[in-house]
């Protein structure tokens, strides 16, 4: 039980830990910046924990005598099935997160939030970075859905959801507490203390429904894939960004 814990709120202490080492790196080089928000590198320490997290898992898999290949679910006969679930379940999942965005942001800044997308998502303020600096976190930003997609669901639904409700016998609290881990992991991808409340809301609901699909359906495969398109998707805008300017 304490395993489950561990891994559902382990990785928000280790990227906060990952933005104080860069924050340091950052004062040290003279470059500006706005502490704790680093999301314009966040691939690179995002990608530093996700490779952590995979030994942490596999270790904790070994000692169990479970294998990895157990929690992921993946079946070549159900391959195409499964892309497509994932597609489907990309839909769902996207309409309440954004629900949850436009609300969120309609309580914070009232009618005229659509005026604020800029500092939820991006940040009133653009620093300077060296053009190594953001191409190497672009070219990270292309691995990061390899490591990402699947670390995630591996950990808050396939590994800790099952636990909870093992111990709790409920769905609620089993769904519940991965996902709150989840959401906070996800605020320290935010740009600004707005950002960052709007993204807690967002992926909470995003966990809550993530969580949902994977106890009603028992398949874990359709919702890395699924993840994994929204990874690859904001992947690509850093690397179209560069090109571009």
């Amino acid at each position: 039980m304490k395993s489950a814990w561990i891994i559902s709120f382990i990785r928000f202490p280790m990227l906060i830990i990952g933005v104080l080492i860069f924050s340091v790196l950052f004062i040290v080089a003279g470059l500006d910046f706005q502490f704790p928000f680093l999301n314009d590198i966040s691939p690179i320490y995002f990608t530093i924990v996700n490779a952590l997290c995979f030994i942490l898992l596999h270790q904790l898999l070994k000692k169990e005598g479970r294998p990895l290949k157990e929690l992921v679910g993946f079946q070549r006969e159900r391959l195409w099935k499964d892309m497509l679930f994932g597609f489907l379940w990309l839909f769902v999942l996207y309409i309440p997160f954004l629900l949850a965005v436009i609300s969120t942001m309609f309580i914070m800044f009232g009618p005229n939030f659509y005026m604020h997308f800029q500092t939820v998502f991006t940040g009133d303020t653009i620093f300077a970075r060296p053009q190594w600096l953001l191409w190497l976190s672009a070219c990270v930003a292309l691995i990061f859905p390899f490591l990402n997609a699947p670390i995630e669901e591996l950990m808050y639904r396939g590994y800790a959801q099952p636990f909870f409700l093992k111990h709790y016998q409920k769905v609620i609290p089993a769904i519940a507490i991965p996902s709150l881990g989840f959401a906070l992991q996800h605020t320290m991808l935010a740009p600004s203390w707005q950002g960052t409340v709007v993204y807690f809301v967002a992926f909470f609901l995003w966990g809550i429904g993530s969580g949902i699909i994977y106890y009603k359906q028992k398949r874990l495969f359709p919702l890395i894939v699924c993840h994994f398109i929204v990874n690859i998707a904001f992947s690509v805008v850093p690397i179209i960004f560069l090109i571009t300017n």
